[in-house]
């Protein structure tokens, strides 16, 4: 017993030596940062949120060269103050969403979320500190440091991102669930099945685009059960991520979603069903050159020429006339697959 805590006394002794010298490390760096990140660094701290949001953006467009910055932008990430959203230098095209009051926090264009763009930024040496900032006492951080995970895909994130996923803050909750998609390893199908029955609308639809990423086969049946959700943004990401699945156990599911009541349902199913180029789509993707939605027809369109079905010629001809210039350039697309002039 006595061996064994001596070992473990040692153990501890390590860990602790090599935190000191992690921040020794992170403290000389900074000292040593030349004079244009150090006036960065400085601005984090400045009192006007828009200025604090800027700095972190301009860290951003330094990339790796604003490392010495990681301890302020750790510290940024629970600043949810209000800015401009572009101060913030979003990159990703789900940034630009319209999040429903109910969702509060999810995306906030804030010094925070510039904060997770810098970090993102500098690269691999944010990891560890971000991993760290997921067992912080404050919600906005961890959110906003699993946000970051999700884009520096490191396996060191693994483990911390699936306890992350059962926090107690639904917003930590769906961006872990979207960052898992991006890592690989056992356990993450499980834990993304579990988080697609969330009591939390926004974790369910965030847990629908990581089954997605993931490209396990094993999300094929619970992104189906999902195309049945209360919501219908989680019906309209389950639909999607069917088709990066490539699984065609989910055609007969998705034809009934372009029967669904929500238009985004309806395109994502269509587009979805493209992607599986399954022949036994061609009839229903043909009425859908009908629907009284012009997003729908596109993709409608667009995923005729992808299955490459000679069927749907007379009807893709009739598009050529839509009164929409995307379902017109979509259709034109689909015949020039089918060699038709």
């Amino acid at each position: 017993m006595k061996k064994f805590a001596i070992l473990a006394a040692i153990l501890v002794a390590t860990c602790i030596i090599g935190i000191t010298l992690s921040r020794a490390q992170l403290q000389t760096k900074r000292d040593n940062a030349p004079a244009d990140v150090k006036a960065k660094i400085q601005e984090l701290s400045s009192s006007d949120p828009a200025k604090r949001a800027a700095a972190a953006c301009a860290l951003q467009k330094m990339g790796a060269h604003a490392e010495p910055a990681i301890p302020a932008l750790i510290a940024l990430l629970n600043d949810g103050t209000r800015v401009a959203p572009e101060l913030v230098c979003y990159k990703e095209f789900f940034s630009a969403e319209s999040i429903d009051p109910q969702f509060e926090g999810l995306k906030e264009p804030s010094p925070g979320e510039a904060a997770v763009q810098a970090l993102v930024a500098v690269g691999k040496p944010s990891v560890e500190p971000l991993i760290g900032a997921l067992k912080d006492s404050q919600w906005r951080t961890r959110k906003n440091a699993a946000w970051a995970l999700l884009h520096l895909q490191d396996s060191r994130a693994l483990n911390p991102l699936l306890v992350a996923v059962k926090d107690e803050a639904f917003q930590v909750r769906a961006h872990a669930a979207m960052a898992l998609g991006e890592q690989h390893g056992e356990g993450i199908a499980e834990a993304l099945t579990v988080s697609l029955q969330d009591s939390n609308a926004a974790v369910r639809w965030y847990t629908a685009i990581g089954l997605g990423l993931l490209r396990d086969p094993r999300g094929v049946e619970p992104l189906i059960a999902a195309l049945k959700d209360q919501d219908s943004r989680v019906r309209s990401y389950a639909a999607m991520s069917l088709g990066l699945l490539h699984d065609t156990r989910a055609v007969p599911a998705l034809l009934e979603a372009l029967k669904n009541d929500d238009r985004q349902v309806r395109m994502q199913a269509a587009m979805s069903l493209g992607l599986l180029r399954d022949t036994a789509a061609v009839p229903a993707l043909i009425e859908a050159l009908k629907n009284d939605d012009g997003q729908v027809r596109m993709h409608a369109a667009m995923s005729l020429g992808l299955i490459r079905d000679a069927r749907a010629v007379p009807q893709l001809k009739a598009a050529l006339k839509d009164q929409s210039a995307e379902v017109r350039k979509q259709a034109q697309f689909a015949l020039e697959q089918l060699n038709v002039n």
